[in-house]
């Protein structure tokens, strides 16, 4: 059953707030990753519509969030991302297959650039649902691991972890980190350093 009610705080930073409706209740507890109109961020005062659920601790909480007068959510993929991140996954595959790298460095990148799609898919569905959430230092350690051409695909085709300013200085931290030390790999294995 829907809800209305207004905004009565909201924290950016830590990306969530409370609803007030009209003391028919508590205020109810909102998640960022409740809000339907990902581009914004609201503020106090806003109206909205929401439907009531519970989290896994089986405390109320507002899922399905409209914010009234805000821009609809955003549907198109970032063209740019996607595709450095399908020419990233590709020239490490065909490196690794002509001999350029180490054929171990191509498949684990597509190994585990297939398990990073997995978790965000996994992660994008868990934050629709209000369930338990896949640690951003677990989506991390796949970038670092090679996984951060899939990672990077994923952030676009579910639009998910695209946004968030901290998360992705160290996303991109991760690839930095990973490039250096293919690039070190190789430097070693063919006697450069």
């Amino acid at each position: 059953m829907k809800k209305a009610g207004r905004i009565k705080t909201w924290n950016t930073d830590k990306g969530y707030g409370f609803i007030d409706i009209h003391a028919e209740l508590d205020n109810v507890f909102c998640h960022a990753s409740a809000l339907r109109n990902r581009g914004i961020s609201p503020k106090p005062g806003d109206r909205v519509i929401f439907e009531l659920s519970r989290d896994a601790q089986g405390r109320t909480c507002a899922v399905n969030v409209n914010v009234l007068g805000a821009p609809p959510p955003r549907t198109s993929v970032s063209p740019v991302p996607l595709l450095f991140g399908c020419i990233a996954l590709s020239a490490f595959i065909v490196a690794g297959v002509l001999g350029a790298l180490p054929p171990v460095i191509g498949w684990s990148t597509s190994v585990m650039s297939a398990l990073a799609v997995l978790a965000y898919y996994s992660d994008k569905q868990a934050a629709s649902r209000n369930a338990r959430r896949t640690p951003e230092h677990s989506l991390h350690l796949l970038a670092l691991a090679g996984g951060w051409p899939g990672a990077l695909i994923a952030q676009q085709l579910f639009r998910h972890k695209n946004r968030k300013t901290s998360f992705q200085v160290t996303f991109w931290s991760t690839v930095a980190l990973h490039c250096a030390a293919v690039a070190a790999w190789v430097a070693h294995s063919t006697g450069l350093v």
